[in-house]
């Protein structure tokens, strides 16, 4: 299983918090996953569309570093919750993909 430091659980799977405003890197490490003498060539992030929203999420950004994906996201409309997945590829020729949910909040101090 991949590992998301950070996030918490419900019996949908895994989802973190995010300001309308914030603009913040979330990482998959794929460490514990990642089959024996193999790596990461290829990590792909989308974020599935939400119908009729006026500041979709984005991702800005992505790396990989050794078996951490990282994607700089972005935007998001308060009162909405988008499906963010990552998508690897490895040299092995394995294809995988896991999910986590962003929940946009208008939050203030």
């Amino acid at each position: 299983m991949a590992t998301l430091t950070g996030f918490r659980a419900d019996r949908d799977g895994a989802y973190i918090d995010k300001d309308t405003e914030a603009v913040l890197d979330y990482s998959v490490d794929w460490t514990t996953w990642m089959p024996t003498g193999d790596s990461i060539n290829t990590s792909t992030f989308t974020i599935t569309a939400i119908s009729g929203d006026t500041d979709a999420l984005a991702v800005n950004s992505s790396a990989k570093t050794g078996s951490v994906c990282t994607a700089v996201i972005s935007g998001g409309t308060a009162g909405n919750i988008y499906t963010v997945s990552n998508t690897i590829a490895t040299n092995n020729n394995i294809t995988e993909r896991r999910h986590f949910r962003v929940c946009v909040k208008a939050r203030s101090v």
